[in-house]
């Protein structure tokens, strides 16, 4: 189906109060994903489902191909959103590969697990096969290049539709896999369109391709979510402060480093006696990062809290004086993709500390809308959050330029405007081959 750009059908809809115009699209468009939510209030891939409901408003057709869990039905509609999953071992109740923590770090924690991939490959394959033909998509959008890609070049091939793959980080970790890494190369050649989330990942995916349009169109930020429970002071009724507090959310694996956090809390003490450290997550860290905190007495000050529904995170960032991402490269080569706490928080008006890694410095631009920490120093991470915590000025500052970055490089709208102009683009004219001098997005510094 060709886009028909020349054929304009002005549409009505309301968000947040404002009456606006919509042109019409006349675009089927398949998210191919390992992670999706399986419930209301689950987080497993929200940012798929936020880009996803962002593109239905747009007029876009939207079908979900993910896989099955116990805890969510085969089959069903959201709203307008048809969402298909697929079983992939048997019995069901032994499929564990993904969701969770993720399938690579499911994998790490039970090694047997690997020898489900090869049944989640070969379903995903088949259902995909099945449900594109049956609805006819344009356009199949997948999300990570392994294992994602690899079914998208194959539906590419046999039925002719156009394929962009996106990059979220962690497949970037098989990049320099021999294998793997020929195998990343060929998908994101063959596809039609590659998108990264970060300029890290950017500069890790242009080593090992031919590529020269290989785009930065990160995750979003539901802003007006965060902005309104900022505005209507939410905390104060189910939130009471009561110390100061410092906010990590993320799952609880070696790349998010919250084992220096923890290590970083004694100096922050010294200072601050009643400062309290807030982890929100889960994961197979968990154990060992309690213990970490009883060996240096200060299981008192951590407070570890499971993960909790998207709609109420916005409370506790709300609560918190400032907000940590202290993740590292791990001893394999992992390191954080982009980093979307720090926008929601930022979108809460709450200043942020991040490592200087992977995409975060897309996000803080040091001293402008953050703090950058060098990774696994506990000295340093103190240090900058005791600056944060303590100077107002800079607090404001970094709270009004985070405001500024987030609303007009990350909201939902501005992402779902990008993605939908790549759609555009390869029905147009097929491949993508831009200079690499035109790549859009957002640039390393993030401000």
């Amino acid at each position: 189906m060709e886009v028909e750009n020349n054929l304009w059908d002005r549409l009505k809809w309301v968000k947040g109060g404002k009456l606006l115009l919509q042109k019409a699209e006349f675009l089927k468009v398949c998210m191919l994903t390992t992670s999706f939510p399986r419930f209301s209030g689950d987080t497993a891939g929200i940012f798929i489902y936020r880009l996803s409901s962002s593109l239905l408003e747009r007029g876009i057709e939207i079908q979900v191909l993910s896989p099955q869990d116990n805890s969510c039905k085969h089959s069903e509609q959201w709203g307008n959103m048809a969402i298909r999953r697929f079983p992939y071992f048997y019995p069901s109740a032994l499929q564990k590969l993904c969701y969770g923590a993720g399938i690579l770090s499911n994998i790490k924690k039970s090694p047997i697990l690997v020898f489900q991939v090869p049944g989640l490959l070969l379903a995903e394959g088949i259902f995909a096969s099945l449900v594109l033909r049956k609805k006819k998509a344009d356009v199949l959008h997948a999300h990570w290049s392994v294992p994602q890609g690899m079914v998208g070049a194959l539906c590419k091939r046999l039925l002719g539709m156009k394929l962009v793959v996106s990059v979220h980080g962690s497949d970037v970790f098989w990049l320099n896999h021999t294998l793997l890494g020929k195998i990343n190369r060929w998908i994101i050649d063959y596809a039609d369109a590659c998108t990264v989330n970060s300029k890290a990942t950017q500069d890790l995916v242009r080593k090992i391709s031919n590529r020269d349009d290989i785009e930065i169109i990160p995750m979003g930020v539901d802003v007006d979510l965060f902005e309104n429970v900022k505005r209507n002071k939410r905390r104060t009724k189910r939130l009471p402060r009561e110390r100061k507090t410092v906010l990590f959310v993320g799952r609880l694996i070696e790349v998010k480093g919250v084992e220096y956090l923890i290590r970083a809390v004694p100096k922050i003490l010294a200072i601050h006696p009643d400062l309290e450290l807030l982890i929100i997550g889960s994961g197979p860290e968990k154990s060992r990062l309690v213990k970490l905190a009883e060996i240096l007495n200060v299981q008192d000050s951590v407070v570890f809290k499971k993960e909790i529904p998207q709609e109420e995170l916005p409370d506790y960032y709300c609560v918190a004086d400032v907000v940590v991402l202290p993740s590292i490269h791990t001893r394999k080569g992992e390191t954080e993709g982009l980093g979307v706490v720090l926008l929601e928080a930022m979108a809460c008006g709450v200043p942020v500390v991040g490592s200087n890694v992977g995409g975060i410095p897309d996000i803080i631009k040091h001293g402008e809308t953050g703090l950058l920490a060098a990774e696994k120093d506990p000295e340093d991470l103190a240090d900058k959050i005791l600056k944060l915590v303590d100077d107002k000025r800079l607090r404001k500052r970094v709270i009004e330029n985070g405001l500024k970055l987030v609303r007009e490089n990350f909201s939902w709208d501005v992402i779902a405007e990008k993605f939908l102009q790549v759609y555009r683009e390869v029905m147009q004219n097929g491949k993508r081959s831009l200079p690499s001098k035109q790549i859009r997005g957002i640039s390393g510094g993030g401000a």
